[in-house]
């Protein structure tokens, strides 16, 4: 059988030093809208992109959207965020702890909203490392792990990124989101699973902490690619990423505050 399938939705992985695209191959449809908005706790440039799904055996690149009409409401603050150019429309944001923020974007008449609320960062208590022998497909070497005590009072929702000796690690296989449905108001240990390090390795650690509707995206985006749908796999995927946008529009519009930490592996 032959697949044809659509490059839906250029996986942006945020982070507050660089960014990197991931092409996800997803299921093919109808062009549809796609915003990707990420608002970062203190003083930021906010940006969101907007542009539409393109074949992907079509040489035309993802069309860029030049004429949506955006606004942020936060705080009994209503704010328009003028276009840059190539898609994106920014303005500074001083992103406060505790404040939901509601998006609404405007393309072509057709209104699309989503919401999210920057929630307060889960101190990191420690980090260390291990070294540990291969097993299966994992070469030995020195697993990475992170401390945190995980609020009891209510449900979290974490991501963890990092940068190594300098670069920030962007591949399929470094997209790592959890929850506490297990360790709820323990400390929590957790291994950077995507790989081993090596002596001399300075590894630079973020443990995001954000709202359910920002986990939900990146965990079905996890579980596309685990199940064949992307880099570590090779059949069509079955679906596309949860999206908490109205009107069916891709992509997500997420919050967080986040805590960081460096180790270097010595002997």
């Amino acid at each position: 059988m032959k697949y044809i399938n659509l490059i839906l939705l250029s996986f942006l992985l945020w982070s507050t030093s660089c960014e990197k695209v991931i092409d996800i191959e997803l299921n093919d449809a109808t062009p549809q809208v796609v915003i990707e908005a990420v608002i970062l706790e203190g003083e930021h440039d906010f940006t969101v992109k907007v542009s539409r799904t393109a074949p992907y055996f079509d040489n035309t690149p993802s069309e860029k959207i030049e004429n949506a009409v955006i606004t942020l409401k936060y705080d009994d603050q209503i704010q328009d965020i003028p276009h840059i150019g190539e898609g994106e429309y920014q303005f500074p944001l001083d992103a406060k702890v505790d404040t939901e923020f509601a998006l609404e974007v405007d393309v072509d008449g057709t209104v699309y909203t989503a919401s999210t609320t920057l929630i307060e960062k889960i101190a990191i208590d420690s980090i260390y490392y291990e070294y540990e022998e291969g097993f299966g497909p994992r070469e030995a070497g020195y697993i990475v792990y992170i401390k945190y005590t995980d609020p009891a009072a209510y449900s979290n929702f974490y991501r963890i990124t990092h940068s190594l000796n300098g670069i920030y690690q962007n591949t399929s296989k470094d997209l790592q989101v959890f929850d506490d449905s297990k360790t709820n108001g323990n400390q929590v240990k957790v291994p950077v699973r995507s790989k081993t390090f090596e002596l001399g390795d300075v590894v630079h650690l973020q443990l995001i902490h954000f709202d359910e509707p920002s986990y939900d995206y990146f965990n079905s985006l996890d579980d596309i690619i685990s199940s064949g749908g992307g880099p570590r796999g090779g059949s069509a995927a079955p679906g596309n990423p949860l999206s908490n946008w109205s009107n069916n529009a891709l992509g997500y519009f997420s919050a967080y505050s986040s805590d960081t930490a460096n180790i270097t592996i010595t002997e």
